[in-house]
């Protein structure tokens, strides 16, 4: 079995009979779940099967029910890494005197909740302290997001290229998933400082949940925030390409005038006439043609940089 006793002190799983009976407060931490663990919420805490099909289909959003014994939550805490955010499922099982928690591989969240838990800790302690974990890594995620963005700001207007795409098509992902994933758990959050929720109503952790739901408000805030940002800075990455691409155009279009005027002054001499001016055999003919030459390409240059193409 993978589960462990982590409140009020280690103990093995068999002993959560009695100690369900006598301890005030008893955490107990799965991992998986296997199916012994499965049986373990089926015969010991007679959890509702659809909130125990929850703990093993590990792909669900933020949400909370209340069954008749119990309160389930899934909250979803986030890791960075190179590739955007990765958001982990994590499954809280609250009764009268226990909290049970379920996650499919090592949870860092809980064992930073557990260090900020008191020996006096009720259910309620340990909610507030796994949301509070929870909603502050979001905010590491969102200082990145910012300093990515301020970097892409720059990096569009002085060299767009399929790099700087990329890595704002990452972020637009990122924020897309963060916000499916804050939005539901500030639900979760509503729900969760209501006065008359059983076992977690007490005059003693209102505020401290208010605060945390302040805390998940302005992450939706910043969240909103970087995403107008991002809009704006793609709408500037597509200024921006679109305007190299019309220097480009302009550029080779006077590179074809140029070329044609003097294909039209070349291929006159190259038609069969017997007379031409200058004649063929003036000593002058060959500089004064190059000079009209240089004299027409000199205006259509000047004419072009004025124009803004060159």
């Amino acid at each position: 079995m993978s589960g462990r006793v982590l409140l009020p002190h280690a103990a093995a799983v068999e002993e959560l009979p009695q100690l369900l009976r006598s301890a005030p407060l008893v955490w107990v931490d799965l991992r998986g779940p296997e199916e012994e663990d499965v049986r373990l919420m089926q015969e010991v805490f007679s959890f509702h099967p659809l909130a125990i099909e929850d703990t093993r289909n590990q792909r669900q959003r933020p949400k909370a029910e209340e069954y008749g014994g119990h309160l389930f939550l899934i909250l979803n805490p986030v890791r960075s890494s190179p590739a955007g955010a990765e958001f982990r499922e994590l499954d809280v099982f609250v009764g009268p005197n226990y909290v049970v928690t379920v996650h499919p591989g090592d949870e860092p969240v809980v064992d930073e909740a557990r260090r900020r838990l008191d020996p006096r800790a009720t259910p309620g302690h340990v909610v507030h302290a796994l949301l509070d974990v929870v909603v502050d890594g979001y905010f590491p995620l969102l200082d990145e997001v910012g300093e990515a963005l301020d970097e892409l700001e720059e990096a569009v207007l002085t060299r767009p290229g399929p790099e700087a795409l990329a890595s704002l098509l990452r972020l637009k992902r990122t924020l897309l998933e963060a916000r499916r994933v804050v939005g539901p758990q500030r639900d979760v959050l509503h729900l969760v400082t209501r006065t008359d929720l059983p076992y977690l109503s007490s005059e003693e952790l209102r505020y401290p949940m208010r605060d945390v739901y302040d805390h998940l408000l302005r992450v939706t805030d910043m969240l909103d925030t970087y995403r107008d940002i991002l809009t704006g800075t793609l709408d500037v990455y597509l200024s921006a390409v679109s305007n190299r691409l019309n220097q480009v155009v302009n550029r080779l279009t006077a590179f074809t005038v140029v070329i044609g005027v003097l294909a039209v002054v070349t291929g006159f001499y190259g038609m069969n006439f017997e007379r031409t001016w200058p004649p063929f055999g003036a000593p002058w003919g060959v500089p004064f043609v190059l000079g009209v030459m240089a004299g027409a390409v000199g205006a259509l240059a000047w004419g072009f940089r004025r124009a803004g193409w060159l």
